[in-house]
């Protein structure tokens, strides 16, 4: 029996215990055997549901980091946690309150996470260079998980399937190439014409918008200074004193996850003028190009 084979069989009797609770419910269930850190009052914030983290005989049962899930090998506790935040409950959420999105405990989180501990070198984590904490905190099997959660997601949101364990199991049948595409589509509402990503620059300036959000929701002042300026208001906002820096590591983070969606979904490479900020576009474009290679 192989690792996806074991998880899926688990999740199914973690179903079966739980038959008359919801889909949602049985999302955050499932997060109690992926890692502690998946059980904080974070992760109660994000999804609305408060979940322990389950030890003895099955502790980390779903912790596998390099599952292979629709041929691409995925941190899969990373998958079923950010599933459990973007799988849909009935009523008010929690997150429509204090508005967070499905993005921050999945890609943006991981940028953001990148940003916030290369300037903050929080936690006596020592990280030389942006690149280096993306290499760390945005790998492409926790990208892979992201994408698996979003579709995954979008696929028992849209009542085409009713359980997480055949959403799995459908998910893993259809190249991981067909599932980014969707991604980017479903998502961000971008058109691809055969293999061509149109418009990338807005794109980008999506992908960059929610990560400084995520980084502001953190309300963590001296984890976000490298940003406070993006992050001011139009209206309080002086242009000639944003700092470059700020925009500099949101744009790095950005092109980190767009190489990831250019190469695993086989589309041509990319070349195209930043926004020099994002949430204001009609601010206009740097003067240079930056590009994303296939």
């Amino acid at each position: 029996m192989s690792e996806l084979e074991e998880a899926v069989k688990f999740i199914e009797s973690i179903e079966k215990a739980n038959s008359g609770k919801s889909t949602y419910e049985i999302a955050n269930i499932l997060r109690g055997y992926t890692r502690k850190a998946y059980t904080t009052r974070l992760w109660s914030t994000a999804t609305g549901y408060t979940q322990e983290y389950i030890t003895g005989e099955f502790e980390g049962k779903l912790n596998q980091n390099h599952l292979v899930l629709s041929g691409e090998v995925t941190d899969f506790g990373h998958f079923i946690a950010a599933l459990s935040d973007q799988i849909n409950q009935s009523g008010i959420k929690w997150s429509d309150l204090n508005g967070w999105t499905g993005d921050y405990s999945s890609w943006s989180g991981d940028i953001g996470s990148a940003i916030v501990v290369f300037r903050s070198q929080y936690e006596n984590i020592q990280i030389k260079t942006l690149e280096d904490g993306l290499s760390r905190f945005a790998r492409d099997s926790d990208y892979a998980a992201d994408i698996a959660a979003y579709v995954v997601g979008y696929l028992i949101n849209s009542g085409r399937i009713g359980s997480i364990s055949q959403a799995i199991i459908q998910y893993n049948y259809i190249p991981y190439l067909n599932h980014v595409r969707t991604f980017i589509k479903k998502r961000f509402g971008r058109i691809i014409k055969g293999n061509s990503l149109q418009r990338p620059a807005i794109l980008e300036a999506q992908i960059s918008r929610s990560v400084a959000n995520l980084i502001r929701f953190s309300n963590l002042p001296d984890l976000w200074e490298s940003v406070k300026d993006y992050l001011k208001s139009e209206s309080e906002l002086e242009f000639s004193n944003l700092v470059q820096s700020s925009r500099s590591d949101l744009l790095k983070g950005s092109l980190h996850f767009l190489t990831h969606l250019v190469n695993k979904g086989g589309l041509n490479s990319v070349r195209f003028k930043p926004y020099q900020i994002p949430a204001i576009p009609w601010l206009g474009t740097f003067n240079y190009q930056v590009s994303v290679s296939n």
